[in-house]
């Protein structure tokens, strides 16, 4: 009988690590405790950090090479995973406790699909909500995914269903996850729990902030590679919209930072 855990999850941990510890506390909070952790950090002060940690619970590790960005630090452990499923949780956010139990439910319940992936509510440095993650609301479809990234940022993938569409890769460093979503919806089956299993940090240093733009960019690129790869490029056209939009509205009484609604 594998003495290995079902469930291997990769935990990027950014230079700061910051939220590193609430993000591990909510990981050995899981109802399922079937799974091992593999520290991702990116530079040393994240590996002083992560070497923390991983002296504290037998069921967490380092990941030995060294990355100096995010998408090279996945990719370089998801090569040594050998568990049959893989979840990816951001050092900064926060797993519900039935997280990984529900998410493995799905999968089990569905022997076609190899990805399942669930809504998340967004919260911040202070873990203030600030409302629910408004992609994963929708409906999921491979078609629909190319336009809106709802498959993100929780999820469990089997780990054939994962290699069969090629893994990560850094072709699109700023939007890895969308890019492998993208190849997984071509390759398998992908099921959608409708429940918030998962708390998205949103701060001055998450990637979504901080690399704003380089985001959007990348993800039009790998956007425009699944065209290609469906061949869709030679009956539509396509572009990159960027709106513009101002606000203007009094000031809260306390003023600073997010003043806006």
């Amino acid at each position: 009988m594998s003495t290995l855990p079902a469930i291997t999850v990769l935990v990027l941990v950014r230079s700061d690590a910051a939220f590193l510890p609430a993000a591990l506390d909510s990981l050995r909070a899981q109802s399922m405790d079937d799974w091992s952790a593999l520290l991702c950090p990116i530079g040393e002060a994240a590996r002083d950090a992560a070497s923390t940690q991983a002296a504290i619970d037998p069921r967490i590790h380092v990941e030995k090479t060294s990355a100096t960005v995010e998408c090279e630090a996945l990719v370089q452990a998801a090569t040594t995973v050998d568990s049959e499923f893989l979840c990816v949780l951001d050092g900064d956010d926060l797993l519900e406790p039935t997280a990984l139990a529900m998410l493995l439910e799905a999968l089990h319940a569905d022997s076609a699909a190899g990805m399942s992936y669930s809504r998340h509510v967004l919260v911040d440095a202070n873990d203030h909500p600030l409302g629910p993650g408004p992609l994963c609301e929708l409906a999921y479809s491979p078609q629909a995914l190319l336009l809106d990234f709802m498959t993100g940022p929780l999820r469990l993938m089997r780990m054939a269903a994962y290699r069969e569409a090629g893994g990560h890769r850094d072709a699109h460093p700023d939007a890895i996850e969308y890019d492998l979503c993208l190849r997984l919806s071509e390759t398998t089956g992908i099921v959608h729990v409708p429940l918030a299993l998962y708390r998205r940090r949103i701060h001055p240093q998450a990637p979504e902030v901080a690399r704003w733009a380089e985001g959007i960019e990348a993800r039009y690129n790998a956007f425009v590679d699944a065209v290609k790869r469906r061949g869709i490029d030679a009956t539509h056209d396509h572009a990159l919209h960027i709106d513009s939009w101002h606000i203007l509205q009094p000031l809260r009484p306390f003023g600073g930072v997010g003043n806006w609604r």
